[in-house]
């Protein structure tokens, strides 16, 4: 997808009325939801959390979204594709502000070059307890990418296209001990699923309403 084509209906992504529990359940579905639900016990509220799902050209002015790929821990998101983000700090100003000063953080973006468009539907993660909260966003430029050594493995730059184009993939995939049918996007060589996959659902199905 051309870039100059994304921002020509960006005037109506700002105002276009989402439904994200129908996106999200192209990815996970509500019964499975549900299911995981019934298995969580946690003692203390979720934690807050915001990504940043941002969209700019590529040097052929095609449109790309920046990813990471979170490193190896003993956690429960190791090795996974995330959007930039993390929690929120009693510092941040607002949900937004978290997610801009992490995209800063982890891939080096500067946040005085993005123009956020709009909230996306916040998605609870129920295996770690976090509520994500994603804001869609744009830069007209090719932003100069610099990972955190400490956190990310390595920082994925993906076609928009693939995930327009490209059928979803059927995974497997276990939470507590229970192994459930999900649904994936694949870019290249990596499969994208879980809470990511799901706010990606909603991005796509919004650029997907004006095309």
């Amino acid at each position: 997808m051309k870039f100059s084509q994304f921002k020509s209906i960006i005037p109506k992504l700002i105002n276009k009325t989402s439904n994200g529990s129908l996106s999200h359940n192209k990815i996970m579905d509500l019964r499975i939801r549900k299911q995981i639900f019934k298995d969580v016990n946690h003692r203390n509220k979720a934690k807050d959390s915001a990504v940043l799902c941002l969209i700019y050209p590529d040097k052929n002015l095609k449109s790309k979204m920046v990813f990471i790929l979170r490193k190896n821990y003993h956690g429960h998101h190791s090795g996974q594709i995330a959007f930039p983000g993390g929690k929120s700090e009693p510092y941040d100003i607002s949900a937004e502000d978290t997610a801009l000063r992490e995209a800063q953080e982890e891939v080096g973006i500067n946040p005085e070059e993005i123009q956020i468009l709009r909230k996306l539907s916040p998605v609870y993660i129920p295996i770690s307890n976090y509520k994500v909260q994603a804001f869609l966003a744009y830069t007209d430029y090719l932003p100069s990418f610099v990972k955190q050594e400490e956190e990310v493995e390595d920082i994925i730059e993906a076609p928009l296209s693939d995930f327009l184009n490209l059928p979803l993939v059927a995974i497997q995939k276990k939470y507590f001990d229970k192994t459930y049918t999900l649904h994936a996007f694949q870019t290249g060589d990596f499969l994208i699923w879980g809470a990511t996959a799901m706010i990606l659902s909603e991005i796509v199905d919004l650029i997907k309403m004006e095309l």
